[in-house]
């Protein structure tokens, strides 16, 4: 039986100064909006297989809202808890460029940096799937909070060993479309965020406990 969600129209804000204090909290569904993407207005290099131009344009940074401070996130490796979701960021690397569909090459500009997260995401209550729009699936860094570029999921049985880096980035995500959670799901993730090796970048799917990283060089 699937569990309908009923999404937290979230608007999650990223506050800091010289190390982020603050993290997303929901807000009511009826004066909210989902965290955009932050497309990136990357050059790129086409393969000789290429038959078409790809065009990116950019998203419009949220708009910030004060909010309290909530428990210090966790850090990679360890597990947060959400209702019957168990998220943990397992891993984050940088490239400097992606090939999505094996198609084009999208370089970062100067000063920003393409960050693939690796995540598990195990539903503690399996025969009650989950569902979560890729709109509520989200970092928060300082240049605003995004949802991913680019997502690839796999569903394992519980308990099961996978590497998402072994997943392909494919299709551009589409934030209105949703991701289901039942037994074991791993995510690779690609975002779009400012490069800067001393920043720490919050990781969280809707309301759930944030996970907190550095990009790594």
């Amino acid at each position: 039986m699937i569990q309908k969600r009923i999404y937290p129209q979230a608007a999650v804000v990223f506050l800091f100064a010289s190390l982020i204090t603050a993290c997303a909290a929901g807000l009511p569904a009826a004066t909210a909006t989902p965290v955009p993407t932050n497309t990136p207005e990357a050059t790129h290099t086409p393969l000789p297989t290429a038959t078409a131009t790809l065009k990116p344009t950019s998203t419009p940074r949220p708009t910030t809202t004060p909010i309290p401070p909530t428990p210090t996130p966790a850090p990679i490796g360890v597990p947060v808890t959400y209702n019957s979701l168990e998220i943990t960021l397992l891993d984050v690397v940088t490239h400097g460029h992606i090939v999505p569909g094996g198609t084009y090459y999208y370089y970062s500009k100067p000063g920003e940096t393409f960050i693939d997260l690796a995540v598990r995401v195990r539903n503690l209550e399996p025969g009650r799937a989950v569902q979560v729009a890729w709109s509520y699936i989200y970092v928060i860094e300082p240049k605003g909070t995004w949802y991913p570029l680019y997502g690839e999921t796999r569903r394992v049985e519980s308990g099961t060993e996978f590497d998402p880096f072994n997943l392909p980035i494919q299709l551009e995500v589409n934030g209105d479309n949703v991701v289901e959670f039942d037994d074991d799901t791993y995510m690779r993730l690609i975002y779009y965020v400012a490069d800067d090796p001393e920043q720490t970048i919050l990781f969280g799917i809707e309301d759930s406990p944030l996970i907190q990283f550095r990009v790594k060089k």
